[in-house]
């Protein structure tokens, strides 16, 4: 990869844990639509799954003894196995698919969470199981599933810190479920393995930045402005996609 794109990809990264580390999610959804923009849809996939991984382990530096386990073991439970299943579907998708199926979630998760970013799920554990369901199979299949675990830890009140952390322990294992069906197919390839060692670095000093704005900065007219740039670049997949 020629040292231009490598280093765009990198600030993508950086600013995109920053983001996912502040909000509990989104890192991959922030990250995968600008990789797309350089790399094949399904290696664009893969790597953020690689990096997904790396920025959930660093977020569990800071946030780990906060992990509400119980939680995390009921949501990752439905969460592992569909994951299997959605990577699963991912390798065998054609690109342009997965470009336009990627490009019409970030359309419908824009628009859900300008409208409605605190929608109420009653704490159950049936939340956790069916909301480990969809997540893992989305996480798996496009590479993101973090909106609808937010939406279903958000039911339980959790404390900032604990939802921060349980939202990383969730992804975490969601990450390492389904990162190997995608390393078995050979969606990464030998030339981008640099790149990798790189992110892991990216990865924590995004982690470690977030968590020290996350308590000091208002979020809200920054989360909107996320919120368009994803809708803009979800018509722009959506409409490479389809032709």
């Amino acid at each position: 990869m020629a040292a231009g794109p490598w280093l765009g990809l990198l600030a993508g990264a950086f600013f995109a844990e920053v983001i996912g580390t502040m909000a509990g999610f989104g890192a991959a959804t922030i990250l995968t639509p600008i990789v797309a923009l350089v790399l094949d849809m399904k290696t664009a996939i893969a790597v953020v799954a690689c990096f997904h991984l790396f920025g959930n382990a660093s977020r569990l530096v800071f946030f780990g003894r906060h992990v509400r386990w119980p939680v995390w073991g009921w949501f990752g439970i439905t969460g592992v196995l569909l994951s299997v299943a959605g990577a699963a579907l991912t390798v065998r998708l054609p690109s342009s698919v997965l470009t336009a199926l990627f490009g019409l979630f970030l359309l419908l998760y824009a628009g859900w969470s300008w409208r409605a970013p605190a929608a109420a799920l009653p704490a159950t554990t049936a939340v956790l199981l069916g909301g480990g369901a969809a997540s893992g199979f989305i996480a798996g299949l496009l590479g993101t599933g973090g909106a609808i675990r937010s939406a279903c830890l958000l039911a339980f009140q959790l404390p900032k810190d604990a939802y921060i952390g349980t939202s990383a322990a969730i992804a975490l294992l969601v990450d390492a479920t389904r990162l190997p069906v995608y390393l078995a197919e050979g969606l990464i390839p030998r030339a981008y393995v640099l790149f990798m060692v790189s992110l892991v670095g990216t990865a924590f000093a995004g982690a470690w930045l977030g968590q020290r704005l996350v308590r000091r900065i208002a979020e809200a007219v920054f989360r909107r402005f996320v919120l368009v740039m994803l809708a803009l670049m979800g018509l722009r997949m959506l409409w490479h996609g389809s032709l």
